[in-house]
């Protein structure tokens, strides 16, 4: 990491920190509300529901972008982007509220409210005033270089660098200036990314090197935009849109992908926990039962899968072939009545019961509960030679189900269900996994897709 890099990070960590603090402040205050009754207080149970509070606060801060570089050093945003993580934790916290007992937790929807309000109190002028400061950290100050078509990356640049509002630098670079640029502050801080952010322009007649173009400018640059044509336009939603000193750009990749990742796993952590617990007796036993009973072979079958960054792990399942299926074969594709299933295995494959075991590789951390199907090795060398983009995939956890498992079907063609992976990475969060779970509840009670 660059010292840029590492200075921005450990600035924003402070700050976030800096907001927890006020935040548990204002909870504190807002004691005072049942003053007449204080002497009832449990006050150990009620800092653990005030800190508890608090990390929800810290979440939806996160997930809001709030501590983006532009935000914090830009005190309308700063103080914007606070009220709709106040708002929104303040709404979580309510509606957890009405779901646990009074007799469970020992804080007041009263106490809540008024703490957001007194935590807004100090939070605003903090944010208001700390965006002065952040400006001044030469981490936080925003630089772009501009890559391809040289009239309108010329523009662009000249654009950026004249907005007084904007306070950012800019210059326009041909691909070759850029790569040598690139490999000089590479060579000179030691860092795999040295450069802030990068812009990508083309003409229509030069978009053959879009992808060639986003590999080099991903690879050396923290933020990839890309300037979409005319024709880009018409097939771009509002949610992809950003502006830099009003100019429209699509950000490559998942801008929320890094803060997201954080929740997601803890989410992974206790709902497969919670899984685990609940399919033991009710598909686990039995299911471990029929297979013994009915083919020779062992319980449980793990086979080698590419995981995160390509981390190579053990994938587990329950066996639903013949033993050794692939032991005269190889690396095979499983097809449409498959004679090496078994009966047993036809039904758990059918309603995905198979794939209940790999609710240990999420709490494990080789997977998570939504995300890419993980493929072998030998098959994921072989789509890579066919669509470089297939190792984009491994930028996330791989998952017991997908976008592809529900969208699609195990017949899909591979560039089908890349398509599919892609479009999940670039939109990953929240909404994005509770409607593949939904629909996974939709697949698996249809037994849809099954082979």
């Amino acid at each position: 990491m660059s010292n840029k890099a590492q200075e921005a990070r450990q600035a924003s960590l402070l700050y976030g920190l800096t907001d927890a603090l006020l935040y548990l402040i204002g909870l504190n205050a807002a004691v005072f509300a049942r003053w007449d009754t204080l002497y009832q207080v449990h006050f150990a149970l009620l800092q653990r529901d005030r800190l508890i509070a608090t990390a929800l606060f810290a979440a939806c801060a996160l997930l809001a972008g709030s501590y983006k570089p532009g935000r914090v050093s830009d005190r309308f945003d700063a103080v914007y982007y606070l009220s709709i993580a106040l708002a929104c934790a303040l709404g979580l916290q309510l509606a957890l509220t009405s779901l646990v007992p009074f007799d469970l937790r020992e804080i007041s929807r009263r106490e809540l409210v008024l703490g957001a309000g007194a935590a807004g109190l100090l939070l605003v002028p903090w944010r208001f005033w700390a965006a002065n400061l952040m400006d001044r950290f030469p981490a936080f100050h925003r630089y772009f270089y501009v890559v391809g078509s040289e009239a309108e990356g010329k523009r662009i640049a000249r654009e950026i660098e004249s907005s007084a509002a904007y306070r950012a630098g800019a210059r326009y670079c041909t691909l070759d200036n850029f790569k040598q640029r690139a490999g000089r502050e590479a060579k000179k801080s030691g860092s795999g990314q040295p450069m802030d952010n990068a812009i990508v322009t083309l003409s229509e007649a030069d978009r053959g090197q879009l992808h060639d173009l986003l590999e080099v400018c991903g690879t050396h640059c923290r933020q990839v935009f890309l300037h979409p044509s005319l024709y880009d336009t018409l097939l771009i939603s509002h949610a992809h849109l950003v502006e830099v000193a009003g100019i429209p750009l699509l950000e490559v990749g998942n801008p929320g992908l890094s803060a997201y990742m954080y929740v997601k796993r803890l989410i992974d952590i206790a709902a497969s926990a919670a899984g685990l617990a609940l399919a033991l007796p009710i598909f686990v036993l039995p299911t471990a039962l029929a297979i013994k009973l009915t083919s020779r072979g062992p319980v449980l079958y793990s086979q080698e899968r590419m995981g995160r960054d390509g981390r190579v792990f053990r994938l587990y399942k329950f066996r639903s072939m013949v033993s050794e299926a692939e032991s005269g074969t190889g690396p095979v594709w499983a097809k449409a009545d498959d004679d090496r299933v078994t009966p047993v295995g036809r039904f758990i494959r059918k309603h995905r019961i198979d794939e209940i075991p790999q609710l240990f590789n999420v709490l494990r951390g080789d997977m998570s509960l939504v995300g890419p199907r993980p493929e072998r090795p030998h098959f994921h060398e072989e789509f890579k030679a066919r669509w470089p983009l297939f190792d984009k995939r491994l930028a996330v956890r791989p998952g017991v189900t997908s976008l592809s498992h529900v969208l699609g079907t195990y017949a899909s063609e591979p560039g089908d269900r890349l398509r599919y992976d892609l479009i999940y990475i670039s939109s990953l969060s929240v909404l994005t996994d509770l409607r593949v779970l939904v629909d996974t509840v939709r697949v698996v009670l249809g037994a849809k897709g099954a082979r």
